[in-house]
């Protein structure tokens, strides 16, 4: 029993130690994988069992100013991310081609996985919205698309700032902030605006769900390359990382599919 331990022991230390980003080490929620995993779990339950479930004999909520404010701070968290990860060596060294990570100290590099990290810190608020949902009763809203895509873009952005937050990963945050920061904005206008302006603007939310699955190819091709041999980077986070971005595509088409498509027959 020791001797297993022991192995076990020393295998957490070499995958969560030794194979991670030494400079993240000690950020908030980067240690180990515990936390996450725990508040991954508990918004699951939360959003499928005991949101509805508290939900079942009361009125909805109206959340309006409160979803007001949780916009307008996606719009600008979402822009400074954009920003801090563009002008960390998009505009200069980075190239669209093949970018090994840079785990040096060099200021791009640090603030790069930064920008990484405040990106997970983000999807960390954004589970949040699941939540608004069932406070005012949009209980059809909380799809397995909806409550996959959280939580599953929640892991992998831990695992991504953990191992690999910078290079030719950081392209992914560069696209997803820029994405959100539309997505964000319509989505204010949606909540401030009068049945006037929501109704101009409603023919507009279809090309939301396709820019979402434009982004998705885009971030496929992007990352494809890292698969050559010349490529220096983790080819094992790819693998998990490649099938998972083509299962959110599946599923963000298909709901566009039922959502829009028969809506234009």
């Amino acid at each position: 029993m020791a001797k297993v331990f022991e192995k076990f022991s020393t295998g957490y230390n070499t995958l969560f130690n030794d194979l991670a980003d030494p400079r993240v080490k000690d950020w908030t929620l980067m240690s180990d994988p515990g936390i996450v995993l725990l508040v991954t779990i508990a918004y699951i339950y939360v959003v499928v069992s005991l949101g509805p479930r508290y939900m079942h004999n009361r009125k909805a909520f109206d959340l309006r100013k409160i979803i007001i404010g949780y916009n307008t701070f996606q719009v600008i968290a979402n822009s400074l991310i954009f920003y801090k990860i563009l002008s960390s060596g998009w505009t200069t060294t980075l190239s669209l081609g093949c970018e090994p990570v840079d785990y040096s100290d060099d200021p791009n590099a640090v603030s790069l996985v930064e920008g990484f990290w405040w990106c997970f810190m983000l999807k960390s608020v954004e589970l949040i919205e699941t939540v608004f949902f069932i406070l005012r009763k949009k209980q059809n809203q909380v799809s397995f698309l909806h409550v996959y895509h959280h939580a599953s873009t929640l892991l992998f952005v831990w695992v991504a700032t953990k191992y690999v937050g910078g290079g030719m990963t950081t392209f992914c945050v560069l696209v997803n902030s820029i994405i959100h920061v539309v997505m964000y904005t319509y989505y204010l206008l949606a909540a401030l605006g009068n049945q006037a302006i929501q109704k101009a603007i409603s023919k507009w939310k279809k090309y939301l769900t396709t820019a979402q699955m434009v982004q998705f190819v885009i971030v496929i091709a992007h990352q494809m390359q890292a698969l050559s041999p010349k490529c220096q980077i983790a080819k094992g986070l790819l693998l998990l990382f490649i099938p998972n971005v083509l299962l959110v595509f599946v599923l963000f088409y298909d709901f566009y599919r039922k959502a829009y498509k028969k809506k234009t027959k």
